[in-house]
């Protein structure tokens, strides 16, 4: 607290701060491996299909995880849970550079890792998620989830193009630098000073913790509504970003100047981090993620004319530049709605229902490249898009859904 009473600035708050930055290096080196997963797939199996499959193995470790982590993370210590995590995925990566280095690696190989390094993030995510809630203040939440989404393209902007060009020098370097920012975010979390015992009752079995996340995010209809538009949004995109990925390595764009379209979208996502606590402030949230998801649902279709990554990665930009605001005022809602005991089951249950059609993306793209073609491929993409507004559309709550001077904090 400041001598007067109110909240101190974000950037005194040690513990945020620590979070911040910890998950600032994990998030660039994640980054970096969500780039070259594809690419290695590509080059270990020749198929854009298997290429697709090896990107989905990540999600589907995250997706599997958590169907249990939210409940055991409100359980646990979320230091402790948070430097476990970051160790595990640490010694996944830092596997597939051994195997890579010795000429090795192999698709199945690729794939386990990509398991263990979904599992691990199911665990980390939320964690962290609650751990802001505990150390930032209610009415500081939007701010600081602008903040987090500052990193976030910090990371896109950063990881990808660093990826691709250390990928052109060895493909087991970028695993090894993704390996350091693991173990930094550990070592950070591990010297916290902040209590993040958790504070949740622990008379229930582990399915009915699990059970009460669920419980709460499909009973809670705006929650729903605009999870289920994540969903579907998720699928959309990770369809979109795999499709361009893998007609850029058909067309024999190098692994750099790929990782240049993700810089563009990155460089307009920071951006619109710097912009995002004007416009949370000042537009309808409801309206802002309909704006957000009909933007870039226009703005895809072009991408199948043209394989110049400064031309894809512009359009891109130009899609993303509302994106952060849009995700920091939903992540806030959502917080701000949840309960203290829930923050972990709820964050696990959100990207539960977040992620769940993400992992059938890349196999779908590799399928409708080939199918589709390069125009055709990119038309899917923004019919997906256009798709995933119906839980928004259909829902007066949510069309509604004001400001957040305007929502009402959880008991």
């Amino acid at each position: 607290m400041s001598i007067d009473g109110q909240p101190a600035p974000l950037h005194r708050n040690h513990a945020f701060m620590v979070l911040l930055l910890g998950q600032t290096a994990s998030s660039i080196g994640s980054s970096m491996t969500g780039l070259v997963f594809p690419l290695i797939g590509y080059a270990l199996t020749g198929s854009t299909l298997l290429a697709g499959v090896a990107a989905t193995s990540v999600l589907v470790g995250e997706l599997a995880g958590r169907l249990v982590s939210g409940a055991l993370v409100d359980r646990w210590a979320k230091r402790r849970v948070i430097v476990l995590a970051n160790l595990t995925a640490s010694l996944a990566v830092a596997s597939l550079a051994a195997a890579e280095l010795l000429g090795h690696l192999v698709l199945t190989h690729l794939m386990i890792a990509g398991l263990v390094l979904g599992l691990a993030d199911s665990f980390l995510a939320p964690a962290s998620s609650a751990s802001v809630r505990q150390v930032v203040p209610p009415e500081q939440l939007p701010l600081a989830y602008t903040r987090l989404q500052a990193r976030d393209h910090v990371a896109s902007l950063v990881g990808p193009p660093l990826g691709g060009a250390l990928y052109s020098i060895a493909r087991s370097v970028p695993f090894v630098v993704d390996t350091v920012s693991y173990l930094a975010y550990a070592a950070g979390a591990s010297r916290l000073r902040t209590d993040l015992r958790s504070d949740a009752p622990t008379g229930n079995s582990l399915l009915t913790d699990a059970r009460a996340g669920v419980h709460f995010v499909w009973h809670h209809h705006v929650v729903r509504s605009v999870l289920l538009w994540g969903g579907l949004f998720n699928f959309a995109m990770a369809y979109v970003f795999t499709a361009v990925t893998l007609r850029l390595v058909r067309a024999g764009v190098t692994p750099a100047a790929i990782g240049l379209v993700d810089t563009c979208a990155a460089a307009a996502g920071l951006l619109g981090a710097v912009i995002a606590p004007t416009i949370v402030a000042r537009f309808r949230s409801g309206l802002l993620t309909i704006v957000t998801g009909l933007a870039l649902a226009l703005l895809v279709a072009p991408m199948g004319l043209t394989i110049n990554v400064f031309v894809t990665g512009a359009l891109f930009a130009a899609g993303f530049l509302l994106l952060p605001a849009n995700n920091s005022a939903i992540s806030a809602y959502i917080s701000n709605a949840t309960p203290q005991h829930l923050q972990a089951r709820v964050n696990a249950a959100s990207g539960l229902v977040a992620l769940g059609f993400a992992p059938l993306a890349p196999p779908v793209a590799g399928v409708l490249i080939i199918a589709l073609g390069d125009v055709g491929s990119m038309l899917a993409g923004s019919v997906f898009l256009f798709l995933s507004l119906v839980p928004l559309l259909t829902d007066r709550e949510v069309v509604a859904l004001g400001r957040p001077d305007t929502w009402r904090a959880a008991p």
